[in-house]
């Protein structure tokens, strides 16, 4: 099993987000699907398991936000 970091920042409020939903996304011929929805904690971190490598779509809140190679980690700004 693999880990990928997501931290969530919230520009609007200047603070971590709170209970943001994370969950990536494959879109590839061997690896395909999502990974079940991660909640970030109160420093904006969400700590998501999944068994696909590769480039994924990061989702935030049901949104697509960026691209991350996982596993992996990355900071997004909302």
């Amino acid at each position: 099993m693999h880990t990928s970091i997501i931290k969530v920042y919230n520009a609007r409020y200047g603070k971590w987000e709170q209970n943001a939903k994370v969950v990536l996304f494959w879109n590839g011929l061997l690896n395909s699907g999502f990974s079940k929805a991660v909640y970030t904690n109160a420093q904006g971190v969400a700590e998501v398991q999944h068994a696909s490598t590769g480039m994924a779509d990061v989702h935030v809140n049901g949104k697509f936000r960026e691209k991350l190679r996982t596993p992996g980690a990355i900071t997004i700004t909302i």
